[in-house]
Formats: C-alpha cells, sequence, structure tokens
C-alpha cells in the first residue's frame, strides 16, 4: 500500500525495505513482528517515518504464506494515544470477534446474549441491549446485561 507523505520515499511498496523509510526503533518493531506466529495479535504497531517523523499504525496480516502490511497515518487527535493502548484495544476486540466466530450456528438467541456480553466487557458502559425490531416498527429487548446493582 501507499503511505502517503513519508518525506523522500514516496511510496512504499512490495519489497521496500523497512528500514529505509522507517525509525530504526519502528523497523526493529516490525521486524520483530513479523516473525510472531500470530501476527494479527500485535496490531496495530505504532511505527514513525525516518526522515518526517511521522506515526503510522502498521497493521499486518498473513494471507496465504505472505505478510501484507498496511499503513494507516496517525490522527492528531490519535497521537496520545499509546502504542500499548492501541495494542490492547484492538486484543480485545479481536478476542470478542473470534469469541463470536466460535459460536456454533443456528442460536440468534446465544449470538445476541454473547454479543451484548462483548459490548458490555469492551465499553464499560452500565447497560447494554439487543433489540428486536417488528415490522411496525416496535422493538424488544431480546438480551441485556446491566452492571450489577441496576434495574433490568
Amino acid at each position: 500500500h501507499a503511505v502517503p507523505s513519508v518525506g523522500e520515499h514516496p511510496v512504499l511498496g512490495i519489497g521496500t525495505d523497512v528500514r529505509t523509510i522507517f525509525s530504526g526503533p519502528s523497523a526493529s518493531a516490525l521486524h520483530k513482528a513479523l516473525g510472531f506466529g500470530e501476527v494479527s495479535l500485535l496490531n496495530p504497531i505504532l511505527v514513525h517515518c525516518k526522515t518526517s517523523g511521522k506515526p503510522f499504525y502498521a497493521i499486518i496480516h498473513r494471507v496465504t504464506g505472505s505478510l501484507i502490511i498496511d499503513f494507516e497515518p496517525v490522527k492528531p487527535y490519535e497521537v496520545p494515544m499509546t502504542a500499548a493502548g492501541a495494542l490492547q484495544s484492538y486484543k480485545l476486540a479481536a478476542k470478542a470477534i473470534t469469541r463470536l466466530q466460535s459460536l456454533p450456528s443456528g442460536s440468534l438467541e446465544r449470538l445476541c446474549d454473547t454479543m451484548v456480553q462483548e459490548v458490555f466487557e469492551l465499553t464499560g458502559y452500565d447497560r447494554v441491549m439487543a433489540y428486536k425490531f417488528h415490522d411496525d416498527d416496535h422493538g424488544e429487548v431480546v438480551s441485556e446485561i446491566t452492571k450489577s446493582g441496576l434495574e433490568p
């Protein structure tokens, strides 16, 4: 994928040595990640351009025996997020997605219960509900979880 505005190197493409584009610690982090068995658990990895210092999130995917790295520019309002915070958020979301994907098919009730539980854990909200909407646009709660002490 192309990386916009990284200074002297306008495009990062297939076969580009990351050490020519990213800072030493960033290239090192990418190199270590590429040797990790389950690379998706490490995403995103915060890296910095060698010439401009601009931050990017590197997101690594293993696809049919190859490794693909997507680079997303870090938005200015995201900069305070630490790499550890981004990694923790990604891991929590990945865990929730894996849990949902591992559910046996056929039970919409179980899917809703699991989804509500995962959203509750991810967000920390006091209450999370799943609704089923009917043709007349009214809804009924099909699954709900609340913090202890709240009325269901």
